[in-house]
């Protein structure tokens, strides 16, 4: 693993791309307060939605403007949600939503609140403390230098799969100018999830390469696989009180370990000893905000929106139609498109139980896709790309992640597939969910944050060292 506070990687590669990222921040800056949340090309669709609706003035929010004008004029978005139960936590009310509104843009009343993981409005809250309600110009300085650590995280990452300063530098100028990663991160995105919940993914990507690497090479001292694991499962625990569908993540990392596990018959004890210290690590740092939502709203679960698929399924059931008006084409409504006569039915016990409801809802798509699935099959595929590729509607963001996803490609097929956690996990996990979830470009954050960067300067390399041969 690289040190970045070492002479060398400090001058060639830490101080470079602060130089550079400095300017950056200067232009998505000037970019913010020019065209406000519109300055998130890939949301464009959404914003013009909610403009059109009357509910809200996404073009109208700057950096010297107050959280509560920006939660006024992104209503209805999960950021405005963020900075409502922001306002609240601030006020003294704990995780509670602020109820104003374009309509009611006073109100003071609160309402607890769980349906989104707590860490995003946590962070608004302390820096509103902190700095005040009247600017979010800190909170812009604060996800600035969230960026410029994450991207750091990305060198660090890129140093086990490849040498040479130079390379590893390329690796995190790629994360550090990511246009996916921008474009939403500072626009619309700036209060949303993503941008806090990524370092937490680069530190668990990171333990885990440090693990497999030495495991590959050695025997490991029980005391390395402890640390190791606390790392890894500690790091993606912290990441779902951002977000919590990177629970779901940790459990499919642990599937694909265990399999790892059976195969390597000699590393088997220590990959599964590494699996079990991680599980009671992240158990044990979720457990205090499951067992606050189970006893306040009777759901043992880090956000209502996942309880057992719960916002899963909507997207799944509701009408294509009705998503199409404020989302590009990314499979909403599978079960809608297949069997809309079940659709009212799902969603309403959906809505009744959330557990008896999931399950419905599941079996229910189950049997549609059996009746129809050729049907089924066009559908996701007509929208398949955005997986990786973004949305269509933006050629610069869909030409980035075309490019990035062709890189990771190519790199698999130099790396003859080899098994290598830290770089395929998260994209295998994307790819296995993807038959029956929606997704949107900005989930894909982590792969075009790390893994992309990695696997394109591995493949620079390889070109470069094979020319320098042919020579």
């Amino acid at each position: 693993m690289i040190n970045l506070f070492s002479k060398s990687s400090l001058y060639r590669i830490v101080l470079p791309l602060l130089f550079i990222w400095l300017i950056a921040c200067g232009v998505v800056a000037y970019r913010l307060n020019c065209y406000g949340a519109f300055a998130s090309l890939s949301m464009t669709k959404t914003l013009e939605y909610l403009r059109d609706c009357e509910q809200a003035n996404p073009a109208s929010v700057r950096l010297n403007q107050s959280y509560s004008q920006w939660a006024i004029a992104l209503n209805l978005t999960d950021t405005s949600n963020y900075i409502k139960t922001g306002l609240g936590f601030a006020e003294g009310k704990g995780v509670s939503l602020k109820n104003i509104s374009p309509a009611d843009p006073n109100n003071k009343t609160y309402k607890a609140y769980y349906f989104q993981s707590p860490g995003t409005p946590i962070v608004i809250g302390i820096m509103i403390k902190l700095f005040g309600e009247h600017s979010v110009l800190p909170y812009f300085f604060l996800i600035a230098t969230v960026h410029f650590i994450t991207a750091l995280f990305t060198c660090i990452l890129a140093s086990y799969y490849i040498e040479g300063d130079a390379y590893i530098f390329g690796a995190g100028l790629l994360g550090l100018l990511c246009l996916p990663v921008l474009d939403f991160n500072f626009g619309l995105g700036l209060f949303s999830s993503e941008p806090l919940s990524k370092p937490f993914i680069g530190l668990s990507l990171i333990a885990l390469s440090d693990f497999w690497k030495k495991l590959e090479n050695r025997p490991l001292s029980y005391k390395y696989i402890f640390l190791a694991a606390l790392g890894f499962g500690g790091s993606l625990a912290i990441a779902s009180y951002f977000r919590g569908i990177y629970t779901t993540f940790a459990r499919f990392c642990w599937c694909i370990l265990a399999a790892a596990g059976l195969i390597k018959k000699g590393k088997r004890k220590q990959i599964f000893l590494f699996i079990i210290i991680s599980m009671i690590t992240l158990a044990s740092i979720q457990y205090p905000w499951q067992k606050r939502n189970k006893r306040y709203f009777g759901e043992f679960t880090m956000a209502g929106s996942t309880y057992h698929g719960y916002s899963m399924w909507h997207d799944i059931w509701e009408s294509q139609r009705g998503s199409a008006k404020w989302g590009w084409n990314a499979a909403h409504g599978m079960g809608y498109y297949l069997a809309p006569e079940k659709s009212t039915e799902v969603l309403t016990k959906l809505d009744q139980n959330k557990i008896e409801g999931s399950q419905y809802a599941m079996q229910s798509l189950l049997d549609a896709i059996m009746k129809k699935p050729w049907d089924a099959i066009q559908y996701k595929l007509k929208v398949y790309d955005t997986l990786w590729l973004g949305q269509r509607c933006n050629w610069p963001i869909y030409g980035w992640c075309v490019l990035s996803t062709i890189g990771f490609f190519v790199f698999l097929f130099l790396t003859r597939l080899k098994f290598m956690p830290g770089l395929w996990l998260f994209p295998l996990f994307l790819f296995c969910l993807s038959p029956i979830i929606h997704y949107e470009h900005r989930y894909s954050q982590p792969f075009y944050f790390f893994v992309t960067p990695v696997a394109a300067m591995y493949v620079l390399r390889y070109c470069l060292i094979k020319q320098r041969r042919a020579v």
